[in-house]
């Protein structure tokens, strides 16, 4: 599952750039989980009563979203 973005991503990209490529796509990745580790506690602490389960269930919103919209991406057959 966690390879597949970038499989998705290798069939069409320019085979010169991929490693530019990939490094721009890795960031869109590495940055939000950097930006949840350091907001998350906060917003658990302050919205939600320091109850985990809201995290949980703020993940799981978010992957369906996610899912949903790697509905719309088109992947080329060679």
């Amino acid at each position: 599952i966690l390879s597949m973005p970038y499989a998705m991503l290798s069939s069409i990209l320019p085979s010169d750039k991929m490693g530019y490529y990939m490094g721009v796509f890795n960031f869109f990745i590495v940055i939000p989980q950097i930006v949840a580790a350091g907001i998350l506690g906060f917003m658990l602490k302050s919205f939600f009563g320091n109850v985990s389960i809201y995290a949980l269930i703020i993940g799981g919103i978010s992957l369906f979203l996610a899912g949903l919209l790697c509905l719309i991406v088109e992947d080329k057959e060679e």
